[in-house]
């Protein structure tokens, strides 16, 4: 071959400009494949917290779910605390108590006794009033939020009998974040009619002490990539994000970048509007993990029927996002088969420009992590992603327990039976 360089001037410059091509070519791949990490090249004022992740999470062996009551209304839930609803006079019955309505029955039972001590004096009256009222349950279930009917109020706590059977016993454990988590996911789906999109996908959880990142990853080959990182603190109402930020780019052209910021009381979103902050909001990355938190403390919201509510701040609106249990499937993936509870979204219009609704499976067996996520952006445009292996932890975290049951106690014998 001859050397370019004995080449004429023309062909020279055609030399130099391949090789120059190749560089920022290659130039432009490493920035891409920088840009992957998660947590980089999207908010500048962070310290990724540094982990490793050596060992595979083992699905737990869950005992047998408890059976759904026989003719239950449908019921939402809704992540918020006692103090900020107000309790209707007369609601279905429900397992679930918070603390205020546990002290305030105890006080009103109290009273009742009061009543029925001095009901020779006072008449038969006053004791058939002591009669109406049920003894307080011996303990609370732990639960961090409150069941509501359809019609929005706080279910009333149940008659004595069965209120002792759902929440007598030792307390449920205390919920204990994951430790730092990897899930890997392989991605398909189509782009329009005929067209099939190939991709991966990465979520990844890092906590150190009281502060988390969630991290999502998304690469559709050969084209497109977006990133989504939260970051904020770890509370008893769950996960409190700070900020957020999210980058959407099409091969070498400038990524678009959106961005939210949480105060105390209110949310800073990409468009300049700043909005009242709902109770537990969570932003497009944090809200898996939240999940977590919500179905571990409340398992008896996955039956069939139930409607789980999250507030969500996305980049240009801060609303409340429904989803409905449509029950358990068994799911065959990459690493064997497994139970998941599928929750599907429940739109109250026509879907707003950015927002991609998604269905959900959640696997009760890998601590409520999901598995499987269908996101929707039109009818002939849709993308599945599966988990494609077990998920990696951090080595020296120590895992949350097993989930026990919701009530592991056998039921009362029947008509005075022993």
């Amino acid at each position: 071959m001859r050397s370019p360089w004995r080449e004429s001037r023309g062909r020279r410059a055609g030399w130099f400009g391949l090789i120059l091509a190749v560089f920022v070519a290659h130039a432009l791949f490493g920035m891409r494949v920088g840009s992957g990490l998660i947590g980089w090249n999207t908010s500048a004022h962070a310290r990724r917290i540094d982990v490793t992740f050596a060992h595979k999470m083992q699905p737990a062996t869950l005992p047998p779910a408890a059976p759904a009551p026989a003719a239950a209304a449908p019921r939402t839930a809704h992540a918020v605390r006692a103090s900020s609803v107000s309790v209707p006079a007369a609601s279905a019955p429900h397992p679930l108590e918070t603390a205020a309505l546990a002290r305030s029955h105890a006080q009103l039972h109290e009273r009742a006794l009061a009543l029925a001590a001095h009901g020779a004096e006072s008449g038969p009256a006053a004791a058939a009033a002591a009669a109406t009222v049920p003894a307080p349950a011996a303990s609370v279930s732990r639960t961090t939020g409150i069941s509501l009917v359809a019609g929005g109020g706080v279910s009333a706590p149940p008659p004595a009998d069965s209120a002792s059977q759902a929440i007598a016993g030792p307390e449920r454990p205390a919920f204990e974040w994951p430790p730092s988590t990897r899930l890997a996911y392989t991605l398909t789906g189509e782009r329009g009619a005929g067209r099939h999109i190939y991709g991966k996908a990465v979520v990844e959880w890092r906590r150190e002490g009281s502060r988390y990142q969630v991290g999502f990853d998304i690469h559709i080959s050969p084209l497109i990539d977006q990133h989504m990182y939260s970051e904020g603190r770890i509370t008893e109402n769950g996960l409190s994000p700070s900020h957020y930020d999210e980058s959407f780019s099409v091969l070498f052209a400038t990524p678009r970048n959106r961005r939210v910021e949480f105060g105390d009381t209110d949310v800073l979103l990409d468009n300049g509007q700043r909005v009242f902050k709902l109770e537990q909001t969570q932003d497009g990355a944090s809200q898996f993990v939240q999940f977590v938190w919500m179905f571990y403390n409340n398992p008896e919201w996955l039956r069939p029927g139930f409607v789980v509510h999250i507030p969500l701040a996305l980049p240009n609106n801060l609303r409340r996002w429904s989803y409905q249990v449509v029950g358990t499937e068994r799911l065959d993936l990459a690493f064997g088969a497994i139970d998941a509870v599928h929750l599907k979204p429940l739109l109250d219009g026509p879907r707003r420009p950015n927002e991609y609704p998604f269905d959900i499976w959640t696997a009760p067996s890998l601590q409520y992590l999901p598995v499987q996520i269908l996101v929707r952006v039109d009818e002939q445009t849709w993308a599945l992603l599966s988990l494609d292996d077990l998920p990696f932890q951090a080595a020296g975290e120590r895992p949350p327990p097993p989930p026990p049951r919701s009530n592991p106690f056998p039921p009362p014998p029947a008509n005075g039976e022993r």
